[in-house]
């Protein structure tokens, strides 16, 4: 029932009959009970399916039609005023809209980003070069944004970002935060922690400096990008798997910082 009410939000969502997407239009439209409609509703709207607009009637608008006909990402939950709402979305841009030069100068890069983060089935590395304040790191955001837009990633899907500069001199904690650690790894370690590979895990990872990388970690990065499995760090034997797509920069010339691998 559940599938059959979200599907007629969506149509009615799309061609703009807000106002049919009530408890007691949709129990009529379905000849479902209304409390039924409602259990089902509020089910949707925690799974964050649905959009609750506020008011009497209260109206459910489906996020997934939304977010297509106005080529955005929407975080809302609850609104007030829809209309004052819709409006605002219109004007919103989305992704790489927000870039300076997006359709002009950047046009080529904005394209490659597209095509790298959306290659099947999970994308390909993407590698961004470029002196600091270039932009490296919006354009990482941005290239996420997308990928949710798109669909690429999960719903809750997360973009996870790291500079690895700030572990220069410490790059054993950079490795165990990369890819987790089982308790006892290292003093310290007092409980198994999974690393920020496996929370990103159908999202995004974005490492910032990822020239500050040692050869060791560089060498179980690309392990990973080669076979998607890892081990944390103090175990050898159990291997873990995750699907995150990877964003890189560096303001390094990747050929003299980073292995051949």
């Amino acid at each position: 029932m559940k599938d059959t009410l979200l599907r007629q939000i969506y149509e009615q969502t799309l061609s703009g009959a807000y106002d049919q997407n009530t408890v007691a239009s949709l129990s009529e439209t379905l000849q479902v009970p209304k409390n039924k409609i409602t259990f089902a509703l509020q089910q949707l709207f925690q799974e964050g399916r649905l959009i609750k607009a506020e008011g009497k009637p209260v109206r459910f608008l489906s996020r997934a039609a939304l977010e297509n006909q106005y080529n955005l990402s929407i975080s809302d939950t609850k609104i007030g005023n829809l209309e004052l709402w819709l409006a605002g979305l219109a004007k919103e841009p989305a992704d790489f809209e927000k870039l300076v030069g997006y359709d002009g100068s950047l046009a080529s890069l904005v394209e490659q980003c597209k095509a790298t983060i959306s290659y099947p089935p999970n994308g390909l590395p993407l590698m961004l070069t470029g002196e600091t304040g270039t932009g490296k790191s919006l354009i990482a955001r941005l290239t996420y944004e997308y990928a949710s837009r798109q669909g690429l990633l999960k719903p809750d899907a997360r973009f996870v970002s790291v500079n690895c500069s700030e572990y220069a001199n410490n790059p054993e904690l950079l490795t165990a935060n990369l890819f987790g650690y089982v308790k006892g790894a290292f003093t310290g370690a007092e409980q198994t922690t999974p690393g920020l590979i496996e929370l990103a895990d159908g999202g995004v990872l974005f490492l910032d400096e990822v020239h500050n990388l040692k050869g060791e970690c560089q060498e179980k990065l690309f392990q990973f990008m080669d076979q998607s499995i890892y081990h944390r760090m103090g175990d050898n034997k159990t291997w873990h798997t995750s699907h995150v797509r990877l964003i890189f920069a560096t303001t390094e010339d990747p050929e003299k910082v980073l292995l051949k691998t």
